[in-house]
């Protein structure tokens, strides 16, 4: 997984530079992304293009739209002829009801982005990313009782520390998802406090709190939660192993729906 923190700009070089939410863009363990270039034809529903990872040439890649701005990408070497491979989950855009179309952004080292992106209705914006600490998961959900069949339920983004996963989540809302408040658990460490301040679709910009109710709020990173844009996640709760994640969610409106979280990984190498 490949995730990027972005802001975008807009109004010329001199303007200033915007929140743009958190993409990913790749979902190899040992290889980062060094350029992604793809269009839509169909306003945001698909894409296809190239991209590149460390040490390749460029490789194809087609993306379908799953849940708000999350798209199932395939990338395919060897010629026009060769299979496509499953390349996982992508995080494409982070506006609330307006796909991104467009994407040419190139990195040096893999660690950094820069380019232009397009959403629906508008011409080229600014893109610069660092890329983030938080790990990506591929969310299911599954309503209906335990024998019954589990959804796609978007790609997440949580934690803030790459090296110490998140072993327990703990969190409500009232007032519709914008903010989120509980408890979240790293792994070898007790619960800290969790406040989570939703800044554009199914993103939040977490703090944490630990040493009592009157110790400062940390930064605890850009997390993604939820998949449904303008119904807002209100409830998780989750526990894990250090890889893996389950339990329970609600989103606004509804009762509680089971959640199972699996880390982004695309197993298959190019050899372009």
């Amino acid at each position: 997984m490949t995730v990027y923190n972005i802001q975008n700009q807009w109004g010329g070089s001199s303007a200033p530079w915007h929140d743009g939410g958190v993409l990913n863009i790749g979902n190899r363990a040992d290889q980062l992304p060094t350029a992604l270039h793809i269009q839509s034809g169909d306003g945001g529903l698909s894409f296809t293009g190239t991209m590149t990872y460390q040490g390749e040439g460029p490789i194809g890649l087609r993306a379908t739209r799953v849940t708000e701005n999350c798209y199932q990408a395939e990338n395919q070497w060897g010629g026009n002829d060769a299979p496509w491979h499953d390349a996982g989950l992508f995080l494409l855009g982070a506006r609330d009801g307006q796909n991104a179309v467009a994407f040419d952004l190139t990195s040096k080292d893999g660690q950094t982005v820069t380019g232009t992106m397009t959403y629906s209705g508008e011409g080229p914006i600014g893109v610069k990313g660092t890329k983030s600490p938080g790990l990506a998961f591929n969310a299911t959900n599954q309503w209906g009782g335990s024998g019954a069949p589990w959804h796609q339920g978007g790609q997440w983004v949580i934690g803030c520390r790459p090296d110490q996963p998140v072993v327990g989540l703990e969190v409500s809302s009232h007032d519709n998802g914008k903010t989120l408040t509980g408890t979240m658990t790293y792994k070898g460490e007790g619960p800290i406090g969790f406040r989570g301040t939703r800044t554009m679709a199914n993103t939040y910009s977490v703090v944490n709190q630990w040493g009592g109710n009157d110790a400062p709020w940390h930064p605890g990173g850009e997390w993604v939660l939820g998949c449904r844009g303008k119904q807002g996640v209100v409830a998780i709760s989750a526990k894990g192993d250090g890889a893996n994640l389950n339990g329970t969610m609600m989103y606004a409106g509804e009762g509680p729906i089971g959640l199972a979280l699996v880390p982004s990984v695309a197993k298959v190498h190019a050899t372009a």
